[in-house]
């Protein structure tokens, strides 16, 4: 009678564990439906195009509301650089910036009052001059980016496989969710003319970061003070990266 209690207790547990493991795979099949049909709707928001088309035809029309900073560090075989950093794509400056000292860094970096989406040149076309001679210097690249959407994630493109699937790797490790966007997909970042891909050596990691996830890192997203753990965590899966791989000054 007692091994029968027993076993009776043992198969409600592992039922009960079953319908929360059921419960889980809903819960994110759901949210990935969900998260696709946001990314399929940013897709044709970016579709419309932006104002401008090159460097040139953007300081034709901004005089001002913009500042590019670069910081190069002797030695270092990595470049990590947002082309749509300040209030462009919010959130991604401060991520590049965890990198300096170490690595060089690249931001181009919208300060307008408003507006500073107009500011945004894709990166297949983006050609401020700075930044298109600085990074045929460089061996490998990191490009970090945003992208509008209520779940936290991240999206991981670029050229080179291997680093792309260590950093799944470890940003899953971290708990973050992630995942890699196959080549020719929209945001997989594998297009050779992407600014991230004329460095030396045409490898590349292209980051795409949720509105969410990037809201996440800061106490206040607004003004990005205040970074939170999450923030400490995500930079530091990336910097474990960098370091299986030598990528160090």
């Amino acid at each position: 009678m007692k091994r029968l209690l027993i076993c009776g207790f043992i198969f409600l547990i592992l039922c009960a564990l079953l319908m929360v493991k059921c419960s889980h795979s809903i819960q994110e099949k759901k949210e990935q439906k969900q998260h696709h049909a946001e990314v399929e709707k940013y897709k044709i928001e970016r579709k419309k195009g932006d104002p401008y088309e090159s460097f040139q035809q953007l300081i034709q029309h901004e005089r001002d509301g913009y500042e590019i900073e670069f910081h190069e560090r002797g030695g270092s075989d990595l470049l990590v650089f947002s082309p749509h950093g300040g209030e462009i794509e919010p959130g991604t400056s401060e991520i590049v910036e965890a990198f300096q000292g170490k690595y060089s860094t690249y931001l181009f970096e919208g300060t307008k009052q408003e507006n500073n989406r107009d500011l945004h040149i894709t990166s297949t076309k983006f050609d401020e001059p700075i930044l298109v001679q600085m990074i045929k210097t460089y061996p490998f690249s990191i490009s970090i980016h945003g992208y509008k959407s209520d779940r936290r994630h991240t999206l991981v493109g670029g050229t080179n496989e291997k680093m792309k699937r260590a950093v799944v790797r470890e940003l899953k490790n971290r708990g973050f969710s992630a995942e890699i966007v196959q080549e020719g997909k929209w945001l997989s970042g594998t297009n050779p003319k992407n600014i991230n891909n004329q460095n030396a050596s045409g490898e590349s990691v292209q980051l795409e970061i949720s509105t969410a996830q990037r809201e996440a890192f800061f106490d206040n997203f607004d003004t990005r003070k205040g970074k939170k753990k999450a923030f400490r965590r995500y930079i530091s899966g990336l910097k474990e990266v960098l370091r299986e791989f030598d990528l160090s000054s």
